[in-house]
């Protein structure tokens, strides 16, 4: 008898002694197992293309469905994922997950990848070890001093580290090199907050309107350092310029009301206030105000309606 036959006989018998009921259910589960699993790697997948960051879910869509399976059927998307789960499990604090992803990484590509090599610092940096992620990093950049990536885990370092000054330096020299980087001018005009440099951080602003003029956020953000530097005109036009593109940020109503409050203040205590010009230009701060409070309220009617008595606390004690 071969031993083919000697298979099927003894699946025969199996399938003899096991009721139909309980075939069935194993095979649903097995299908269901297949299913949860296609389910995460596409999820794992959407979020890579949408560059989108829910590291928490990253994390256990890993832990709950693909840390026990053998994903060598996905070919390549196999070390994409080990990638973007090492990444998340990073900013979720979970070294262990991470490690264990790296070391996947890193007996396939050994050490002659440069990214695995990035990962590498990566790790040291998530651990406090800055001098062996500096150490990396600097190796890296002596093979290939136009590596964009290994530049900005340079500045990261130094951030972590609280060298802003240095941080600063370093992403003014990187964007004489890459000027078109939003990420990296949005970077820097936050540290140039963080130091109270209003001017510069109103200059790197600039440059993520002059890049991109559609995102709402550019405009918010620009306003919001006019409106720091006392700029309340500028600083209005474009919390309206902000609403035009996104009706739905609330911050750049909140804006609103504070600036045309201030120019009214102004326009009231100044001498031009008796002149009926003075007066129409002041009625029209008011009126702005109050459409602002107006557009806040009806939000927060749609969406919150249990924090209505606190938004008309908070909206009275703005312009009283």
């Amino acid at each position: 008898m071969t031993h083919s036959t000697e298979e099927k006989r003894g699946e025969k018998e199996l399938t003899a002694f096991v009721p139909r009921f309980a075939v069935s259910s194993i095979l649903f589960f097995l299908c269901e197992d297949k299913a949860n699993m296609q389910s995460a790697v596409e999820k794992l997948r959407k979020y890579r293309d949408e560059n989108h960051r829910s590291h928490d879910e990253i994390v256990d869509l890993w832990t709950e469905n693909l840390s026990r399976r053998n994903l060598s059927s996905l070919g390549d998307e196999k070390w994409l994922i080990l990638e973007q789960v090492f990444k998340s499990a990073l900013h979720c604090s979970k070294q262990s997950i991470a490690r264990q992803c790296f070391e996947q990484l890193e007996k396939q590509f050994k050490e002659t990848s440069c990214r695995v090599k990035t990962l590498d610092a990566m790790y040291f940096e998530s651990i406090g070890v800055f001098e062996e992620a500096e150490k990396i990093y600097s190796t890296l950049l002596e093979g290939n001093e136009t590596d964009a990536i290994v530049r900005k885990r340079q500045i990261s370092l130094l951030k972590e580290q609280n060298k802003t000054r240095e941080a600063i330096s370093e992403l003014n020299t990187y964007l004489e090199l890459y000027q078109a980087d939003q990420e990296a001018w949005g970077e820097l005009c936050e540290l140039y907050l963080g130091e109270h440099e209003y001017v510069k951080a109103a200059f790197c602003a600039e440059e993520l309107l002059l890049i991109n003029p559609h995102n709402h956020l550019n405009h918010e953000r620009y306003a919001s350092i006019r409106y720091s530097q006392g700029d309340n005109e500028k600083a209005r036009t474009y919390y309206f310029s902000t609403l035009k593109i996104n009706p739905a940020n609330i911050r750049a109503l909140y804006g609103i009301i504070l600036t045309s409050t201030n120019l009214s203040l102004k326009s009231s205590s100044g001498n031009s206030s008796k002149t009926s010009n003075a007066n129409e230009i002041n009625q029209s701060y008011l009126e702005q105000i109050q459409w602002a409070r107006d557009q806040i309220l009806q939000k927060y009617r749609e969406s919150s309606s249990d924090l209505l008595p606190i938004v008309e606390i908070a909206l009275q004690s703005l312009t009283s």
